[in-house]
């Protein structure tokens, strides 16, 4: 496969594996969903060995609507290599939906997390909502739950294995 057939790939997959169908409805809360991150052009995207991950904020609003905030983080997994491990390693074969969850909440702790103690960055998320209309505070958005979602493809994909 060409870099450029694998990234049609991954453009078709993400666009396939909208958010429709996912989440809990009638509750305004915060959440994420998982895509695979779809490098520019001329960014490689076959990286053997390696997963990339794009994040995606958005908030699910009393009635069911799902607002997205922004898709502007992400991240990259890969299979450990070095002296006498195989440069075939799958980095799928031990990865979890639990470490992926954690994964996803060090990719979104605000950038001052320690100094101030917060696990996300409140004030921004409610300026992104704000911005589309959607009054709140970060006071609000802290009572609400703060979820992790998976795509049914990722899934999928965890499960398998392979």
């Amino acid at each position: 496969m060409t870099e450029e057939e694998a990234r049609q790939r991954l453009l078709a997959a993400a666009a396939d594996d909208g958010p429709e169908g996912m989440g809990v409805h009638g509750v305004p809360v915060s959440g994420f969903t998982f895509a695979p991150f779809v490098p520019q052009p001329g960014v490689p995207v076959l990286s053997p060995g390696a997963i990339r991950f794009r994040v995606e904020e958005f908030a699910v609003l009393a009635d069911g609507r799902r607002v997205r905030l922004h898709a502007e983080r992400g991240f990259t997994l890969s299979a450990e290599r070095g002296p006498g491990l195989s440069a075939e390693v799958d980095p799928w074969q031990h990865l979890t939906l639990e470490s992926l969850e954690a994964d996803v909440r060090a990719t979104v702790l605000p950038d001052d997390a320690e100094a101030t103690g917060e696990d996300h960055p409140w004030t921004w998320l409610a300026d992104l909502l704000r911005a589309q209309g959607i009054e709140t505070s970060p006071e609000e958005l802290r009572a609400v739950p703060y979820g992790v979602e998976f795509s049914a493809r990722l899934q999928a994909r965890v499960a398998a294995g392979t």
